[in-house]
């Protein structure tokens, strides 16, 4: 055996007896369709997967991603108080969705949740349901988003949304 054979036998990993090296997990080849680059089902300026977190005060939790954190305000829709009821946040390319809790709009029914932008927010809601999530059905929302709410095994809430259409604010 050369001396640069030996080299690469003893720099190799030992083996466990019995094994012929590190196994692969088979990759499922069926998907939820993503959001393509070109934008389709991804609302401007969106992200393909968001933070959506509910929130007492939109106001102060605004102010302390600021000041905190260096987040900077996108979006922000108000009640006729003048009061931030729902706020876009964005941390370079990242963005925080905040809604009031309690808000009759909010797609989370909790503290927090994962708003997923898919191609086709029907379709995705079907293969979600046949995978045994608890879902809720899709529907048309006035910011101009279809979603569809499911419930992982964790408990954990995704917002499947497509975007349809861009809804003037103000």
């Amino acid at each position: 055996m050369s001396k640069k054979s030996k080299a690469a036998k003893a720099a190799r990993p030992s083996r466990v007896a019995g094994r012929k090296g590190p196994r692969r997990i088979k990759q499922n080849k069926t998907q939820i369709a993503p959001v393509r680059a070109n934008g389709s089902g991804l609302a401007p300026g969106m992200q393909a997967l968001n933070t959506y977190l509910a929130v007492a005060n939109v106001g102060a939790t605004m102010e302390f991603l600021e000041r905190a954190f260096g987040f900077s305000r996108g979006v922000v829709l108000a009640d006729t108080d003048g009061q931030p009821r729902y706020a876009e946040m964005r941390h370079e390319a990242s963005v925080v969705m905040l809604i009031r809790k309690g808000d009759a709009t909010t797609p989370t029914g909790g503290a927090a949740a994962l708003y997923t932008y898919v191609e086709d927010v029907d379709r995705a809601l079907a293969q979600a349901r046949g995978a045994g999530a608890g879902v809720e059905e899709a529907e048309d929302k006035p910011w101009g988003d279809r979603i569809a709410v499911v419930t992982d095994p964790d408990g954990y809430r995704w917002v499947l949304a497509t975007f349809k259409k861009l809804v003037p604010f103000g």
